[in-house]
């Protein structure tokens, strides 16, 4: 009887064990990825809804991340910087999506979902819909989608 309870259990437990050991290496997986977005970072390109974002505010734009703080100053969003927290990354996504919660400007107190990748240590790609009725699924801002598509490059303090 015991033999019986063992083997009935010993799936379960199988499947625990890989659970927690997958769960374990996303949140490895998603400290790296907070650890690499750290620092500075100006844009490169951008675009809105289907449009190139005006060369001027793209000029005008950059992002500092510290720790799970966001400071975000693009112009063609907000006048003011636009201050957030990370409150999820999840790596296990494909695309890799960032969860944040606006805590000033649009949406102030909304949780926002953005997804990203990243183009080597000092380049990635951003999209999210500014408004946060919607999850972006692909790396871009097509006509029509409302969504934003940033690609930023990091810089020396």
């Amino acid at each position: 009887m015991r033999f019986k309870m063992v083997i009935a259990v010993l799936p379960l437990l199988l499947c625990f064990g890989i659970w927690a050991f997958a769960a374990e290496m996303q949140g490895n997986q998603a400290k790296k990825d907070l650890e690499k977005f750290q620092g500075a970072w100006i844009l490169v390109t951008g675009d809105m809804d289907g449009k190139k974002i005006a060369d001027q505010d793209v000029e005008k734009s950059k992002l500092i991340y510290e720790g799970d703080k966001i400071t975000v100053i693009t112009p063609h969003q907000h006048g003011e910087p636009i201050v957030a927290e990370i409150v999820k990354i999840d790596t296990a996504k494909s695309p890799k999506q960032m969860h944040f919660v606006r805590k000033n400007g649009p949406g102030a107190g909304n949780t926002f979902v953005g997804i990203y990748d990243f183009d080597g240590d000092n380049m990635y790609s951003f999209v999210l819909d500014p408004t946060g009725a919607t999850e972006p699924k692909e790396l871009s801002a097509k006509e029509k989608s409302g969504h934003i598509k940033h690609t930023w490059k990091r810089v020396q303090q």
